[in-house]
């Protein structure tokens, strides 16, 4: 569990142990590259009274400059409140006063001196100037250069040998998404479209071909009811700090996951800066938005931070009747009662009430020809006042840390999170039926198949970690010790009508009866444990990460309704273990092998219940952290086998499946993220995917999961003005997302989904950084699909395409104080 964005973990975070003598040569030295401190230059300076080392850090970062100090001096001891428009060093001696610290400026570097201690005292240099991100803490702009999701420690991303992508918060803003799925779309490997692109209230990502991704928030598994019935919570990007992205197996540090990887959503989190800001939000289909995103200290002591994130949203959307309204409020209240020891208690409510359609279309009218031409993107079939989604989520729990000493550290996370929700829809797309007037077969009209999907979904999740940082002779070892428990809950009641009255897919009557029957339950229960160890070691410049986990599974399916039920209890041990070595010029090549365990509920189409599935990987590639700029490049391949793989039987009714044996998924990725310098911002990405049925009862072998696109690729650039310039603070930035052709089903003879490319641009004006010089004020529009394309995003069969999102204005103006 990391500890809270607070001061004491980042502090000491940043130390390094290794002590020295200072000497001016080597002071010098130290600064060399820095700019000089315009030390008659004031600066706006705003510091609370807090220990003194947090104080330090905080006046590093407000000033961009070095500080070198002893850990033991400052320990302690108290800063003073600092305030105002101020010049560094008047700005020091302020937050020093009452101490018995002294400082002394060379170049851009300042250096405290204990008084007496003169020129002997022992220093740990403490770099201020862009090497302070946490793991789990804000990212100042586009590239990421820590995860905690790789390890469950705070690692550099290229010591981590597995792939891993990070969106920060600066990216989600920057691109205007409005949901998971749509910050993900730029990240190789991960595609989107269907049901959670097209209606937006699902998040349901494909990582390497497998779907769903496992959604994580801060490291602990999300409830998930399985598919289109529901069941999910959604969190919205605007509470989160980042969004990272774990490629592969992943069961030895999260237990059950797909084998494709897990996406881990990082939560806003109390801070010690103060923190203010409102964003109001308009645009197309009557968008309007207001967020705002408060936090800080408490007391003058820093020993109480709080943050308080909340949502109110309103908008339609380019299909007729479809609404969407969300409230949500995400608290967190952070007590540091020493250095030693942070506790921050978190809670989330958020409420949805929309008028969706799944919207699912059939071949025949998208992709394929139809006699009556194209469905039209903006036509709604449903039925007005009965379609409907309700959703009310619950998020309630705390992270703890406590260093015991310079080697040992414990952490726990825990939490409880609830989804109830219901999903009214009278679905279409199975299957065509004779005009009822002209009595011809002409492809008008649809059948339709009327769902009340309601669920109630809890899961409890609790991780006990004791982190450990030694070394045994020439290798520095970073242990992990841990103990997770994951007990999930899901009730499920639908309702159903078979013979729903049919539409007209082209100019659709709306009143048909639907009469709601032929109820279905299930009561669901997994719980797992899981036992994991992982060591990250390092000699010289080669690094190694190996981990084992053993689960205890219980899975226990129950239909209420017919009386039956299943039970099975499983026992699996994950292994993963990789290495690479870390060359002078910011090259990085590795090797990992990693697995997956999952196990399943429900039953198959004969009554046993399912067998866990399991994964493997083998991956190998290259990481870049270029010397002279602001970047992070990887570069990946890998094999991926899954086996025990759920599908749905061939010609049966909806929703029979069994497990029909194996896939397997081998491709290549490639994704980078550059600041070139402090204009310009790059982002792109190119992956190559190619997976296929290896095994199957139902003659799928050989052939690729439906909408499994065999490559995507993604670009973006942006440049922001700056300096004396009369554009200064003006900004704009274009995308291209490109998805080649693939299969709209899984059996022989299937169609293709067209490739298509798709723009997006980005216009924004920092009123601050502007000639006008308005404090804290700016304004960003986005627009996405630029040409307004129509254009078929995916299909899981025939009866099952969806379109994506035409042109879409979005408009935030955003005031920080």
């Amino acid at each position: 569990m990391p500890a809270p964005h607070g001061l004491n973990a980042l502090t000491k975070a940043l130390l390094i142990r290794q002590s020295f003598r200072p000497s001016l040569p080597a002071l010098c030295a130290m600064a060399l590259g820095l700019p000089l401190m315009a030390q008659a230059q004031s600066l706006p300076i705003n510091i609370q009274a807090q220990p003194l080392g947090s104080a330090l850090q905080e006046f590093g970062r407000q000033t961009n400059l070095q500080v070198l100090y002893s850990p033991a001096e400052v320990s302690g001891l108290r800063s003073t409140a600092v305030s105002g428009d101020l010049e560094p060093a008047a700005a020091m001696a302020r937050l020093l006063q009452g101490t018995n610290i002294t400082y002394s400026v060379q170049g851009n570097s300042m250096t405290l001196n204990s008084r007496g201690n003169g020129a002997g005292l022992d220093l740990a240099p403490i770099n201020i100037s862009g090497t302070q991100e946490s793991a789990w803490g804000p990212v100042d702009g586009i590239v990421a250069k820590k995860t905690g999701t790789g390890t469950k420690t705070d690692t550099p991303l290229n010591e981590v040998p597995q792939t891993v992508n990070v969106i920060t918060q600066d990216e989600v803003k920057l691109r205007g998404a409005q949901s998971v799925t749509e910050a993900l779309r730029y990240t190789a490997g991960m595609t989107g479209g269907g049901f959670s692109d097209r209606v937006t209230i699902f998040d349901e990502p494909t990582s390497r071909g497998f779907i769903p991704t496992p959604l994580y928030l801060d490291g602990l598994h999300l409830p998930y009811g399985g598919g289109s019935t529901g069941g999910a919570l959604q969190i919205d990007p605007y509470t989160l700090e980042r969004i990272e992205v774990l490629k592969g197996p992943a069961s030895v540090l999260y237990g059950q996951n797909q084998p494709g990887g897990i996406v881990n959503m990082v939560s806003k989190r109390p801070t010690v800066t103060p923190l203010h800001e409102v964003t109001l939000g308009a645009g197309d289909n009557d968008r309007k938005k207001l967020g705002f995103d408060l936090g800080g200290p408490l007391d003058d002591q820093g020993e109480f931070l709080y943050r308080l994130t909340g949502v109110v949203e309103d908008s339609g959307s380019e299909i007729d009747y479809v609404e969407n309204n969300r409230m949500l409020l995400a608290p967190s209240l952070t007590w540091n009662p020493s250095d030693a020891t942070s506790i921050t208690l978190f809670a989330q409510y958020q409420k949805d009430r929309d008028t969706p359609s799944a919207q699912g279309l059939p071949a025949s009218g998208t992709v394929l020809p139809n006699p009556n031409g194209k469905y039209s993107r903006s036509t709604f079939f449903g039925e007005p006042g009965l379609n409907k989604y309700n959703r009310e989520q619950f998020v309630v729990g705390y992270e703890a840390s406590h260093e015991l000493n310079d080697v040992w550290t414990l952490k726990q996370t825990a939490r409880y999170a609830q989804v109830d929700d219901q999903y009214v829809d009278p679905l279409h797309g199975y299957g065509f039926i004779a005009n009822p007037v002209t009595g011809a077969n002409d492809q008008r009209y649809m059948r339709r198949y009327g769902v009340d999907w309601s669920q109630t979904n809890k899961v409890y999740n609790i991780d006990t970690t004791a982190q450990a940082k030694f070394r045994t002779g020439e290798l520095d070892h970073t242990l992990l010790l841990g103990v997770d428990h994951y007990h999930f809950e899901s009730k499920f009641l639908g309702l159903y009508d078979r013979s729903a009255a049919a539409i007209d897919m082209y100019n659709p009557v709306y009143g048909g009866q639907i009469n709601f029957t032929s109820p279905h339950r299930w009561d669901n229960t997994i719980r797992q444990t899981g036992l994991y160890v992982q060591d990250q070691l390092k000699w010289d410049k080669w690094f190694f990460t190996v981990g084992g986990r053993y689960d205890f599974a219980d899975t226990d399916n129950k239909q209420p309704l017919a009386g039956t039920g299943s039970k099975s209890r499983d026992e699996k041990f994950s292994g993963r273990a990789g290495f690479g070595y870390l060359f002078d010029n910011g090259l990085t090549p590795y090797v990992s092998y990693s697995e997956s365990f999952m196990p399943v509920s429900n039953t198959n189409i004969t009554g046993p219940a399912f067998e866990p599935t399991t994964g493997k990987q083998y991956e190998a590639g290259i990481k870049y952290e270029p010397k002279g700029i602001d970047g992070f490049i990887q570069l990946s391949v890998y094999d991926i086998v899954q086996e025990n793989v759920v599908t749905s039987v061939l010609g049966a009714e909806y929703g029979v499946s069994e497990q029909s044996g194996e896939m397997r998924s081998q491709g290549i990725e490639l994704e980078g993220k550059v600041n070139l310098n402090e204009n310009i911002r790059m982002i792109g990405s190119v992956s190559r995917n190619d997976i296929e049925y290896t095994k199957d009862n139902d003659g799928r072998e050989g052939r690729h999961p439906a909408s499994a696109p065999p490559l995507t690729a993604s670009a973006w650039i942006d440049y922001t003005f700056t300096g004396a310039s009369p554009l200064a603070g003006f900004g704009a930035g274009i995308g291209a997302r490109y998805v080649r052709q693939s299969y709209g089903t899984d059996y022989e003879g299937a169609f293709q989904i067209p490739s298509y490319t798709v723009y997006d641009a980005m216009m924004s004006y920092d009123f601050e950084k502007s000639p006008l010089h308005i404090k804290g004020v700016s304004v960003r529009m986005n627009m996405e699909n630029l040409e307004d394309k129509k254009y078929v995003a995916s299909c899981r069969s025939d009866w099952d395409c969806y379109y994506g999102q035409g042109r879409t204005l979005t408009t935030d103006l955003t005031y920080n104080w």
